[in-house]
This record gives C-alpha cells, structure tokens and sequence, in this order.
C-alpha cells in the first residue's frame, strides 16, 4: 500500500557523508492553545522582539501579545519524547541521545529539557509506538506515521495544534511546510484542525534514477542503455562477460533487494520503464483515482523481471538480502546495475576508495518503448510530529522545530555544528524533530554547479560551499569525496532528478490526503500480500498470479480504498 516509510535507518546513512542531502490542549495552560493566554501559568515563553509573529485571528480567541518563535522559557521547562534511533548512529565520546550538541542547544537557546522517555531501533519503532498508544502511556512530542495518526486522532490521544502553529511558528517553518502547495499540511489537518507537523522532505528526491557501472561497460565495449531492452543486454553482459576480469562467474546484472521496493537496489524505476507505477494512486482516464499496483502495466514489468531472474542476471537470494547486503555486494564489486535514490552514491563511496577504477554514474529511467518514463514521485511526507492531548506545553514542538529548520537551513544556520560535525557524525540526526524544502537539494545542485562554472563559491549558503568544497577537493585528487560530485556536480544525480522536473517526466501520487480509514485497517494486510505475491513471481511462479493478487486486494480492503481515494477527490 501506499505511505510505505523510508526506514530513518537509511535516511541516517545516506547522509552521513553529504551533509543532509541531503493548538493545544482544552486547558488554560498559557501556550497559545484552545482559550489559552499568556499569563496562564506564569512561563510563557520570551515575548516577541522585531522577528516575532503576531498571533493569527482567530486562533482560539487568543488575544495574548505576539509570541517569539525561537525565544527562551523564562523558567525552563521540561518535555517528554520518545523516538527511533537509526542504524549507524554515532555519537561523539562521552555523548549519547540525552546529551549531545542539539539537547544542549535545546536547553541553553530554548530553556526546554528533552526527557525521553525511551528510545529504540528504528526498525522496532513502530511497534514499540503501538503497544503505548494501545496503552495511552505517552509522551509529550513524539513521531508517528500516517496511520498512528490517524488512529490517535480518532482516539482522541492528541493536541490539536492549530492555535499554537498559527501563533509560534516562524516565518521559515511555515514558509517550507508550504513549500509544496500545502499538501504536506492539509496531510496532517483533519476536520479543519492540525494535529501532525508534518516532517518535511521532497517527494521528487525519492524518484529512482539508474545506477550504472561505466567503467565496466567500457570494458565490455557497451553504450549507456536507452531503453529496457538495452538494460536487460547489459545486466546480462555484467553476469557473462567477466567485466571484473577474475575469471569466474560472480558478477550479477540488476541489483534488488527483498523488499522489492524502497530507496536502494529497488524496482520502482524498472516498474516505470513499463509504464507501471506500483504503491501510487494514478487517474485511469475516466476521472477516477487507481492504485498503480493492480494495473496491467506490473504484469508486464513482473514477467520481464521473471525473465532476467531465470537467466541469472538477479541474485538468486534476493528474497533474503536487503538493502545494506546489496549495498556491500555494490562495493565489493560484483554489481553493475541497481534503481535508487539521488544519495545512494554516498552508499558506493567504501568501493570506490576500495577501488578507484570503479565508477558509477546515475542516469534517467529507460522505457521500454517510444514514450518517456515517468519517474514515480510518492507522497513525501511519511512521519508527522504530534503532541500529547493535555500535554502542557504544546507550543514547545512547535518552538523546536523552528530551532530545528532555523540550525539547519536558516539564515543563522550553522552546518558545521548542527548537521554534520567536524568528525563527519550526521548529528542532525540526533535533533527531536527535523525537516527540509523539498527543493533543497536541487537548488544546491544548480547553485554548486553555477559556482564551479565561475570557480566563484562566494553566493553559496554554509551548505552549498561544503558541497563545493568537497568536489574541489575531489577533483584534486581526494576520492573521499567522490559521492559529492556524483550528487552534486554538473552530471549528478540531482542534474538527472532536476531533468525530472524540467522535462514534467514524472508522476506524482494523486492522493495526498490523510489516511483512509481502509488505508489504517488493511494497509498492513495489503503490503504483505503484495510482497508476496510479487516475489514468488519473479521467482518463478505463475505470472497470472498477479491476476489473483489483483483480485484479492480489492476483496481484502482495496475496494474499500478505492472507493474511499476517489471520495476525497470528489470532495476537494
């Protein structure tokens, strides 16, 4: 089903080596909430200087004094969180989660004390998450996808937010949370009122572009591939011709991962060389909303996979490696070819300093006949940031996530200190709540690229300039920066994705609502059943089981969001 999660876990990896890539409660408590004000309880937070925001009208009938969105609790305060800790975190000795630059920053800028309650394995989150929301055993801020969301909402669990964004939030949070039109917050907006802060990223960088090893299809005497025909001939020139020369046969053609689907040796990009696009809502002619993973076009994308599969050009294991397996099989050199994300050259930078005669570069998604592919474009937002019904101090979520963009991406944003320390730590990872424009990376992209063209880096933020200083030294000689170039420089992946956007070759998910109550009953039922049945395809079984597929997801609760899909779209 659609709103599948990017892993934090990947995320964190992804971009430690780029630096990243990439109203209350019912209650007078003072914080901007529902028939809150200013003096409720003594501690309001530092009235607003000449940066402040005036209190929205009609926020509650609160006629407090304007509010300053970064100032500091005049008596601290002290909030609880829980969160997801990501794979490959690191902290810096003597530092953990609960002491580190971001929850010192909290308590010395803001006056707020992060409590967290617990923390876990990213991959244990959402269901450590549910057994407290099961419980009501909550804290006051903590992260939750689509459908917690909307389980919590109907429950009654959480605050609702409006007043409290309306009054404190600053003007650069509210200006990238619409960024993309206001989608990413009607998401989180249910009956009129605001109840998830949505975590802020681009839809568009999660389209896949392909990854390709040129320096073997020089070897091999081979072109850059064209359409699907040309990525078949070369996965199968990858496995046969010995491109990296030992003399056995140990080399696979297309990378994929068990999960079929999601961010590195994935299938969303072949699936579009087909025309397909699985895990999305798509119109189908008739003014209707479908869900792309019952359409016709996957069949044909399925069967073509089942094709490469029996030939060998797919790893045989793949049902039982994910996405780091394949990531060291990238590096150790035995694979030519995989479909991911813009960042995944910052997963291919152990091979390269392993071997610098490897190269990847990223191309756009092949087709399979005279129509461009589109690349698939999900729903950006997958995790909102909520606050506790009755939490005290609501406004504090919104307080640290105006700390949070402002560290990041502000005009007093310090990179150096808050996104990737100097010992190269992704401690952005380490702040409570996070967001970027969804445009972020492509217009550092240009911008990077503009300055190397003038070999002027003097118009480029903090951010831009390490990148720019990065393929500098890259180009000097120093391949611990390779993966830098290959996002960022002039044949980039982002040149690729940002192509995607002036070329209009790609295709946004049509639905953008929040979820469904299908969606929050059956969505986990329904992306079992369609693993499933993908990977027995592709390894071997009837290709018209996806005939079977196709009825049983419509019998086990697609119908029923089918129907739900195309109610909101009448609605809008």
């Amino acid at each position: 089903m659609k709103r599948t999660s990017i892993s934090a876990t990947l995320l964190a990896l992804a971009l430690v080596l780029p630096l990243a890539a990439c109203s209350g409660n019912d209650g007078d408590n003072g914080s901007g909430g529902d028939g809150g004000n200013s003096g409720g309880n003594g501690n309001a937070p530092a009235a607003a200087n000449a940066g402040g925001n005036a209190a929205a009208p009609g926020a509650g009938g609160n006629a407090a004094a304007a509010a300053d969105p970064l100032g500091k609790y005049e008596t601290p305060i002290e909030v609880s969180a829980v969160r997801p800790i990501s794979e490959g975190t690191k902290f810096n000795e003597g530092e953990s989660i609960d002491d580190n630059v971001w929850s010192r920053a909290y308590a010395d800028q803001l006056g707020i004390k992060v409590k967290y309650l617990w923390t876990t394995p990213a991959a244990q989150y959402d269901q450590k998450l549910n057994i407290a929301i099961a419980s009501n055993d909550l804290p006051d801020i903590m992260p939750v996808n689509a459908a917690q969301l909307k389980r919590m909402v109907d429950d009654g669990q959480v605050a609702d937010l409006s007043a409290a964004y309306d009054r404190y939030g600053s003007e650069l949070t509210k200006r990238l949370l619409a960024e993309d039109g206001g989608n990413a917050l009607k998401s989180g907006t249910f009956d009129g009122k605001l109840y998830g802060l949505p975590k802020m990223a681009s839809g568009l960088g999660q389209a896949d572009v392909l990854w390709l090893r040129t320096d073997w299809l020089r070897k091999l005497g081979l072109t850059e591939p064209k359409t699907m025909d040309d990525v078949r001939k070369i996965a199968e020139a990858f496995v046969k011709q010995d491109p990296d020369g030992n003399g056995k046969p140990d080399t696979y053609g297309l990378g994929v991962n068990k999960d079929i689907f999601g961010f590195f040796a994935a299938l969303e990009g072949f699936f579009n060389g087909y025309h397909a696009y699985p895990n999305l809502w798509i119109a189908d002619g008739s003014g209707k909303l479908a869900y792309g993973s019952v359409q016709p076009q996957v069949k044909a994308a399925l069967q073509k996979l089942q094709e490469m599969y029996k030939s060998g050009l797919i790893d045989k294991e793949f049902g039982t490696k994910d996405a780091a397996k394949v990531k060291d099989a990238a590096n150790a050199g035995k694979l030519g070819l995989f479909y991911g994300y813009f960042w995944n050259a910052g997963w291919l930078l152990d091979g390269k300093k392993a071997d610098p005669a490897m190269e990847w570069k990223p191309i756009p998604l092949p087709s399979v006949d005279a129509q461009p592919a589109q690349a698939q474009v999900p729903f950006a937002i997958s995790t909102y940031y909520v606050v506790k019904k009755d939490a005290e101090h609501p406004e504090a979520a919104i307080k640290l996530l105006n700390f949070d963009l402002e560290k990041l991406w502000g005009k007093t944003a310090e990179p150096e200190v808050y996104n990737a320390d100097k010992n190269g730590n992704a401690v952005f990872e380490f702040a409570l709540l996070y967001g970027e424009a969804p445009s972020k990376n492509v217009d550092a992209h240009l911008d990077v690229v503009k300055a190397l063209d003038a070999n002027d880096p003097a118009a480029l933020n903090a951010e831009e300039k390490s990148y720019y200083d990065k393929i500098v030294a890259y180009r000097g000689g120093d391949d611990n920066f390779w993966d830098s170039e290959k996002m960022y420089g002039p044949e980039g992946s982002l040149a690729v994705i940002e192509g995607y956007s002036k070329d209009g070759a790609h295709l946004d998910d049509a639905f953008y609502g929040a979820p469904t109550q299908g969606m929050t009953d059956n969505n986990a039922t329904l992306s079992k059943l369609q693993l499933e049945a993908f990977t027995r395809i592709i390894m071997g079984g009837s290709v018209d089981e996806f005939d079977r597929f196709a009825g049983q997801w419509s019998d086990l609760g697609g119908k029923t969001i089918t129907d739900e899909v195309n109610a909101w779209q009448a609605s809008r």
